[in-house]
């Protein structure tokens, strides 16, 4: 019996400073990725994309970009472009033999969301989203065109590959290109982002953010028979919520005939709310 007890009786464990982990960078991401983007499943996965496209919306909203380009290539990466000013390129004040672009990718809780005049209004994991993906993808590349010069960098799980390079002058282009793809050790093998939750994601924030133009495109062989994602969109609702409303609604008939829609900002540019409202008389 007393063999028993012993077998039972809790074991006494010292606990001291050796036992506290102090996890650098981007590894808290990698090991505990449902604390950033909710876990490694189906949603999760796609919620990647969303987080690379809602940083495009920013500058959009911003009125720094008037297009937003998604593309879903044949191996499973995403692509993400703009023609906003560009993730900014020369070294942070804070962090000086690192350039303000790798501070971004590689750095929890940075970004220019926090304060100041960069954005009024955002979207997104604040400061986390951009960081959250590279560490999740086993191979991510940014290109910027700022000041008519294209600068690339490339990582892999987080980690640069080489220094910001300057690749050369370009003409008649700006904004920020982000290329990645997810990490099979980190979603499982079998995980593929799919061109119906990514063509989804895309029509949201379009109808969300109003004359916003989003365009879709995916390679051909994914869409499977019968798939109504189409391989290419330009999608674009000059009337946002009234839009997706119209949409729902098709030609079901109405009571006042119409639906009834607004905007309200609100003082001291602290954003604006939208609305849009219909009572269809067959409810």
């Amino acid at each position: 019996m007393s063999d028993l007890f012993q077998q039972l009786a809790p074991k006494s464990t010292e606990y001291s400073a050796k036992d506290i982990e102090v996890l650098e960078g981007l590894e808290p991401v990698r090991r505990r990725p449902g604390m950033y983007i909710g876990g490694t499943d189906d949603k999760a996965l796609h919620h990647l994309v969303a987080e690379v496209l809602d940083n495009a919306m920013d500058e959009a909203v911003a009125g720094h970009a008037s297009w937003i380009e998604l593309e879903l290539r044949a191996d499973g990466t995403a692509v993400v472009r703009d023609n906003g000013r560009g993730i900014p390129v020369d070294p942070h004040p804070k962090f000086p033999d690192k350039s303000a672009l790798e501070v971004i990718l590689t750095t929890l809780h940075s970004g220019g969301k926090f304060g100041g005049d960069a954005y009024k209004v955002s979207g997104g994991l604040h400061g986390v989203g951009i960081s959250v993906v590279n560490a999740l993808s086993d191979r991510l590349t940014v290109e910027v065109a700022r000041d008519r010069q294209l600068w690339t960098q490339s990582f892999s799980r987080g980690t640069p590959l080489g220094p910001l390079t300057l690749v050369g002058p370009v003409q008649n282009r700006r904004g920020t290109v982000v290329l990645f793809h997810p990490d099979a050790d980190i979603f499982g093998p079998r995980a593929q982002l799919r061109p119906g939750p990514l063509y989804r994601i895309a029509r949201s924030k379009a109808y969300l953010y109003r004359g916003v133009e989003i365009r879709w495109s995916c390679e051909p062989s994914l869409l499977k028979d019968g798939d109504v994602t189409p391989e290419k969109e330009t999608l674009r609702f000059p009337n946002g919520l009234r839009d997706f409303l119209d949409s729902m609604l098709e030609e079901r008939a109405l009571l006042g005939g119409h639906p009834f829609a607004g905007t309200a900002n609100f003082p001291d540019d602290m954003g604006q709310a939208e609305w849009a409202i219909a009572w269809p008389e067959d409810e």
